[in-house]
């Protein structure tokens, strides 16, 4: 980028202004012949995003005006294909699915810069359209981008439009950005054609962190009404918020990349928290979709106390809450004592009636990944044994807990059919004992994806047979570009339809191949 130019844009007497957008959604379906279109992308549209409300934050607390638009949200049903590709004996329609571009032109003619945050590689070529679009309504403006993917790839949006790429945390970089110091830490751009890359910034005090920026999303928020996966059910309040009480990661699972992104775990205060509560209250918010990667982590810390005291603070102020990323399980293992942590578990997912609305834990997200092998803690170190997983998830059943999504992570190099079957017997296992306890239960299985910025993509231990550059709508949890040693790529992709074909119901399975999208039995 000229010296001029940077001059220009960033040395201003009056406020930057910075438009935040969040792209739409990515729906990709597989046509073949003699069989039935399969979408093959999740469809997550009515929820609070949690980048998009922290970083409009941090960007008007380091003085910019700011404007956001959800294009997940607006339109949603709107489908709009931008390429083919053959994949398999069939053809991949990768199209966006939401708000379309020439919808927010005035937005975008209004902004010196905008920001996007791309996160699943998947949606990197509807960023790489939504930058060429921006660019031709408004040839001043700066794109700046950051999330997961731009963040492990900076050199390949830099050399596609991007003017500047974001790398890790953003509360100290954007100070700096709107300052006019463009060499600041986390910021990686290109200068005479090469890359200049100054790291990715990490260690932010969490509790120095902008609350997020709700106001600037207040036409949204009543459209609030799913957590990850699928509709909030119709007993719980909404909208719904989201928080993080914490950020960065003390594990090392190889196909995660939170741990490279953000560093070791560190956690906020209570008082952060309940301001930020108090916030989302405000908004008329009471039910929060808690979005740690590893909350429980803080025991290990020595924080137990701090990890009670949060969901202690959440009941009394009223909140009805879901673990939407899950708990590590043998974080809730009593290891002295060999059985689940009873009292642990009371704190974390108990729930009352009060005023007639449900407050405390009514859903968990149950990481149990590896059902496949039988001692899944060969495959990472945080797991433990599915018949100690089972008497946590009894524990948790028996505290009132109401609705569990829960996972299997399928398709690594070594997995074939007898890894397929013993997957599909015991996550049906899972959903009989759920419904016993006379809760819901929601399976979803994932394909062992491959993600820049994880220990997988680093050690090359995954055979790709379609690249990242050409095929990035395949990098992502329901589709693949790669096999196994039993499996080619899309019979990786039959496996996993003939697994959910035998966990989920033929209503569920009819409606996640036809729309991408999740719902209760």
């Amino acid at each position: 980028m000229p010296a001029s130019l940077e001059r220009r844009n960033y040395q201003r007497s009056t406020k930057m202004k910075y438009l935040h957008v969040e792209l739409p959604s990515l729906h990709l379906v597989w046509k073949r012949s003699g069989q039935e279109d399969a979408v093959c992308s999740v469809i997550r549209t009515n929820y609070p995003k949690p980048s998009a409300l922290q970083v409009t934050a941090i960007m008007r607390a380091a003085g910019a005006e700011v404007r956001a638009v959800d294009m997940k949200i607006r339109k949603q049903d709107t489908t709009i294909p931008y390429r083919e590709f053959a994949y398999e004996g069939g053809t991949m329609v990768a199209s966006r699915m939401g708000t379309p571009f020439e919808n927010v032109r005035e937005q975008i003619e209004w902004a010196d810069v905008v920001g996007l945050s791309v996160n699943p590689t998947s949606w990197s070529n509807i960023a790489l359209d939504f930058i060429t679009y921006a660019k031709r309504v408004n040839p001043r403006v700066h794109v700046w981008v950051g999330g997961t993917d731009a963040m492990f790839r900076p050199e390949f949006y830099l050399r596609h439009g991007v003017d500047l790429v974001v790398r890790g945390e953003g509360e100290n970089t954007a100070r700096e950005l709107i300052a006019g110091n463009t060499n600041a830490r986390g910021v990686a751009k290109l200068h005479n054609g090469q890359l200049l890359d100054t790291g990715i910034a990490r260690g932010c005090n969490l509790d120095d962190s902008p609350m997020q920026a709700v106001d600037l999303f207040a036409s949204d928020v009543p459209l609030w009404n799913m957590n990850i996966e699928a509709n909030i059910p119709p007993e719980i309040p909404t909208p719904i918020g989201f928080l993080f009480t914490t950020r960065g990661c003390n594990q090392a699972c190889p196909f995660c990349t939170t741990p490279q992104k953000y560093g070791k775990l560190r956690f906020r205060s209570l008082e952060n928290i309940q301001t930020e509560l108090e916030l989302l209250r405000a908004h008329g918010i009471h039910t929060i979709n808690i979005w740690d990667d590893s909350l429980a982590s803080l025991i290990r810390w020595g924080e137990r106390d701090h990890l009670i005291a949060i969901a202690r603070l959440l009941r009394q102020m009223g909140f009805a809450y879901e673990f939407s990323q899950g708990m590590v399980i043998s974080d809730l293992w009593d290891k002295e004592n060999g059985q689940p942590d009873e009292q642990l578990i009371s704190e974390l997912f108990s729930h009352e009636t009060k005023n007639g609305r449900w407050v405390g834990c009514y859903g968990e997200y149950f990481p149990m990944e590896f059902l496949q092998d039988d001692d899944p803690h060969n495959a990472a170190a945080k797991l433990m044994s599915y018949d100690k997983e089972l008497a946590v998830m009894r524990m948790i059943l028996s505290q009132g807990v109401r609705w569990l999504t829960y996972s299997c992570i399928i398709g690594r190099p070594q997995d074939g059919p007898h890894e397929f079957d013993l997957s599909a017997r015991r996550l049906n296992e899972v959903t009989e004992i759920i419904e016993e306890y006379g809760a819901k239960g929601l399976p979803t299985p994932f394909i062992y994806s491959v993600f820049p910025g994880t220990k997988l993509w680093r050690e090359e231990s995954v055979k790709l047979k379609y690249s990242i550059r050409e095929y990035p709508e395949l990098y992502q949890l329901n589709a693949t570009p790669h096999g196994t040693k039993h499996f080619t790529p899309g019979g990786l992709m039959e496996a996993k339809m003939r697994l959910e074909e035998n966990i989920l119901s033929p209503t569920q399975c009819k409606n996640w191949w036809r729309t991408g999208r999740y719902q209760w039995r």
